[in-house]
């Protein structure tokens, strides 16, 4: 059996104009599952990255905790089919048309307007966020130049199978990506419907890693959304 383990990006510049960038503390966890592996000796034949900064960042700082431990480190391949969901253009471009089409969104995307603490904006962020993804999920939100539901499931698989379809037994890959990739790779392991596996993605942390093995037709979650180099639950963030 080969292995694959799926690392969502450390912590990003949430609310900031610059989300993409990696926060200070993003930085410290993506140092710290650098250090965990290496301490137990986990190197990888593969590193495939999605193509943004928090994912290639994450990927970076990984790899210098392990080189610098003396372990083999591959360069990082970026993939675009490990690109995240475009649901936060959806609703930040569109939250006029959105609340519209579904008046339920409306007070959402005031609340998300309003002024607050960071812990009350991002509270309110992720209610209108889900809100938005589950309408999206139904196709009820379909804008052009934004993938809907389906042609996401299918990209991300896409990069999947170009994983799990290479020839070689025993091969470990690591896979630097967001959580709506995660949601996907679960939800072909379990078999789990759309609603199921949206809303158990909503619950992976920054920095964790879901992993599964593989081989032939096999694909088998093994562990889900684990944090063993992060044992201070301080160091845990969503966003």
């Amino acid at each position: 059996m080969s292995t694959l383990l799926l690392v969502r990006h450390a912590q990003a510049s949430f609310l900031e104009d610059d989300y993409d960038k990696l926060s200070a503390h993003g930085e410290h966890q993506a140092r710290c599952l650098g250090e965990h592996l290496a301490a137990y000796g986990i190197t990888f034949e593969e590193v495939v990255t999605g193509p943004r900064q928090r994912h290639r960042r994450t990927a970076e700082l990984v790899g210098q905790s392990m080189q610098k431990a003396g372990l083999v480190w591959p360069e990082p391949v970026a993939v675009s089919d490990w690109d995240e969901h475009q649901v936060d253009r959806l609703m930040l471009g569109y939250d006029s048309a959105l609340a519209e089409q579904d008046l339920s969104l409306k007070p959402l995307i005031d609340a998300a307007q309003s002024p607050g603490t960071l812990q009350q904006r991002a509270r309110r962020f992720q209610r209108l966020f889900e809100a938005t993804a589950r309408l999206w999920l139904t196709n009820a939100t379909v804008v052009p130049g934004i993938e809907t539901w389906g042609e996401f499931r299918d990209r991300v698989h896409r990069g999947l199978h170009a994983i799990v379809s290479r020839s070689g037994n025993g091969r470990r890959v690591a896979v630097f990506t967001s959580v709506g990739a995660v949601t996907v790779a679960l939800q072909h392991a379990m078999g789990c419907d759309d609603q199921t596996a949206l809303a158990t993605g909503w619950r992976v942390w920054n920095c964790s890693v879901t992993e599964f093995a593989f081989s032939g037709d096999r694909f088998t979650l093994d562990r889900f959304n684990t944090l063993p180099h992060l044992p201070n639950p301080d160091d845990w963030t969503y966003r």
